[in-house]
């Protein structure tokens, strides 16, 4: 690793006079003032973005605004290194410098600093999207954050903070319309009584869907060698779906409590659960989360608070994998499959700061995470035959009365940690943050994970950041025990680990311009994959701890105030890595890619933002011999008017202004060989009245 060796060297080139420590927090600010750059993911306490000890993003509610953003993948748009995906057609997937999961494995999402990462999958829960109009900011943390926030953390961490009472300033409710019928509304309050704040979010939505075409699918392969035509293909995408979202925040003098439901209803099957075409498919996700935090505690060197959170994910699904004809016949009315399971969630810890020693910050925390999966069920109108092909049983019939096992056991696992981190603040403008996590499974055992990192306030107007990080991801039920025709589980898989290598430099060269740049270096080690053996095609899949992937790359930004009305931003990411198992590319994520932004203020009322988004061409997985996949280019505009005493605004967006034919990569080239397609050029309007 010559590279994670010189970048200490690089360091070292920033040379630049020492600064008291009243011109730093007069210039960068203080934990207290609560400003835009301000970020608590970096280390679990709020202290200005640019000294805190990661490579890190912020955006705010009005960044948002100007975007016309309506989920949080529209808003990630502009987040350096990190490109929205899709998998299937139905779900987001958040590439982090090029770590790409289908199931969003290697990505930790937070929403208010807890957890709502999936044990089933690993990642996001199916269909998993969050409406933006509650969103006070979004923190964004590139690279590993394993060592304060436990698994999951590899590529990033993401973590979105509602709005509280204090930051919604009365109530305001809101309405949106656009493309492929999509409509829905919102309600959002926040009010005192008493000693509690308190904060009401309610919104619905409900969208067709786009319908872009798939030429073939797995249907169509399956036909090719049984001399049928059962296909729905040529046919469109389903992406139907309803959601629900409301939350509930109360808060005390000391306490404070969160409760939500969301609901992912008539949620479509996108190109299908086996990648063969499925129009009336439709499956249900609903969630529902309760966190209650109490200091228990605080003086000038102690500061004690104790958490409690819960997760509950109910999943329902009425699946026709294979359409009527399939399997030369046999099947007419299609392949039926029928499922459910619950997923829960439980977890309690407590943590502190300690401030007794001059000069230094310790936080420290242990606690108790629980899941367990249960309620599964499965009703399917066919059994596995030789080969994995579908035997017909004539009628909808539970699976263990079939003598089959279910698509998941039911399982649980418990998992106890702890943590310390130091901030040391040995001299004015130099900052040592050192932490470590280790982690027990009670069914894959335990795992270490060490941070250290050193801030450098150069001068004024430059800092420099040096940070090694490791990090672990934990196989998920799925991994470990799946038993199905297509994928077996490994009970004795180990956590796939990175160790990753950041240096961030950024540069304020006048009060209109600033720029920055990272480099990265990371080595993922045990890569958790499915694997076929050669010699027996027939049989399924096993999933095991493979060759890693060593990879590295860079991200430049900057931001330039033109006039006081126009606003500039760009970044440019650059990544490239090598599966240590085949030698080459591990394909899917684009080497490069680029976005551009343009705010201009026209008048008090008018205002108009663009974007442009540029995802580079992508080599193809390993064993896929398909031509890489095309770059291509997205342009979106949004003109807003507000009021002068902002009662209210309404917003006119256009996405994919070019109608560009953008596609995202299959895992499967057989099943899907043109790719998922992106929506083409559509329009949104978002009409927004508040009262004080």
């Amino acid at each position: 690793m010559n590279a994670t060796r010189s970048l200490p060297m690089v360091l070292l080139l920033a040379v630049h006079a020492v600064l008291a420590e009243e011109d730093l927090e007069a210039i960068y600010g203080t934990e207290e003032q609560g400003s835009e750059e301000i970020i608590s993911l970096a280390t679990g306490y709020s202290q200005p973005l640019v000294r805190a000890p990661a490579i890190a993003t912020v955006i705010t509610a009005e960044e948002i605004e100007k975007r016309g953003a309506l989920t949080l993948a529209d808003a990630l748009i502009s987040v350096p290194g990190l490109l929205v995906s899709t998998a299937r057609g139905l779900s987001d997937v958040f590439v982090i410098r090029g770590l790409f999961r289908e199931f969003n494995a290697q990505v930790l999402l937070l929403v208010d600093g807890f957890p709502i990462n999936d044990s089933v999958y690993g990642g996001r829960p199916q269909a998993w999207s969050m409406p933006v109009h509650d969103i006070a900011r979004i923190e964004v943390m590139r690279g590993p954050g394993s060592a304060l926030y436990g698994a999951d953390a590899i590529a990033g961490v993401i973590n979105v903070i509602t709005k509280t009472a204090g930051s919604i300033q009365g109530a305001e409710m809101g309405a949106y319309a656009g493309r492929f019928d999509t409509y829905g509304g919102w309600l959002l309050g926040g009010d005192r009584w008493g000693d509690i704040n308190l904060a009401l979010y309610l919104e619905a939505g409900t969208t067709v869907g786009y319908r872009k075409s798939i030429g073939a699918d797995d249907q169509t392969r399956l036909d090719r060698l049984l001399g049928t035509t059962a296909s729905w293909a040529p046919g469109s995408l389903n992406t139907q779906r309803d959601d629900l979202n409301a939350r509930l925040s109360l808060k005390g003098a000391r306490w404070q409590f969160n409760a939500g439901y969301q609901g992912f209803l008539n949620v479509g099957t996108g190109v299908g659960t086996t990648l063969a075409l499925d129009p009336d498919g439709d499956f249900s996700v609903e969630l529902i989360n309760a966190d209650f935090t109490y200091h228990l505690f605080s003086s000038d060197i102690w500061t004690v608070e104790a958490q409690l959170g819960y997760l509950g994910t109910t999943t329902r699904a009425d699946l026709t994998p294979y359409p009527s004809g399939a399997f030369a016949g046999l099947f007419p009315a299609g392949v039926q499959d029928r499922f459910q399971f619950r997923v829960d969630q439980e977890r309690a810890g407590l943590t502190a700061m300690y401030e007794a020693i001059r000069n230094h910050r310790i936080r420290m925390g242990a606690g108790i995470n629980a899941a367990a999966v249960s309620d599964v069920e499965e009703q399917r109108n066919f059994v596995t035959g030789p080969n994995g092909i579908p035997l017909p049983t004539g009628r909808l019939i539970d699976v263990r009365m079939l003598g089959e096992p279910l698509f998941i056991s039911e399982q649980n696992r418990t998992n106890l940690y702890g943590f310390l981190q130091d901030e040391w603040r040995f001299a004015p403008d130099w900052t040592l943050t050192a932490g470590v996590r280790v982690d027990h499974y009670s069914d894959f055992g335990t795992t270490v994970n060490p941070r250290l990192s050193l801030v450098w306030n150069v001068s004024p107007h430059l800092t420099a950041k040096l940070l090694y990080g490791r990090a672990f991801r934990a196989p998920s039920f799925t991994e470990l025990y799946s038993n199905n025709a297509a994928l077996l589980g490994n009970p004795d898989l180990k956590p796939e680990t990175i160790n990753t290598v950041e240096l961030g430099l950024t540069q304020r060269w006048n009060p209109r311009l600033w720029t920055g740049i990272n480099l990265f270096v990371y080595e993922l080690d045990q890569h958790i994959r499915g694997e076929r053996n050669a010699n027996t095609p027939a049989e399924p899949s096993r999933v095991v701890n493979a060759a890693g992937i060593r990879g590295h790359g860079l991200e430049l930004e900057a931001g330039y105030q033109l006039t006081p009305a126009l606003n500039l931003a760009a970044n440019y990411a650059y990544q490239t890595a090598e599966d240590q198992a085949f030698d080459a590319s591990p394909g899917l994520a684009p080497e490069q890619q680029g976005y551009g932004e343009l705010n201009w203020r026209i008048t008090p009322d008018w205002s108009l933002n663009t974007y442009l988004k540029w995802v580079g061409e992508r080599a193809r997985q390993p064993g896929d011999a398909r031509a890489a996949l095309d770059d291509y280019t997205l342009v979106g505009a949004t003109l807003r008017r507000t009021t002068p005493n902002g009662d209210w605004d309404v917003r006119f967006s256009i996405q994919n202004l070019l109608n560009t034919d953008a596609r995202e990569p299959t895992f499967y080239p057989a099943s899907l060989p043109d790719d998922i397609p992106l929506p083409g050029r559509g329009f949104t309007m978002q009409w927004r009245w508040r009262f004080r």
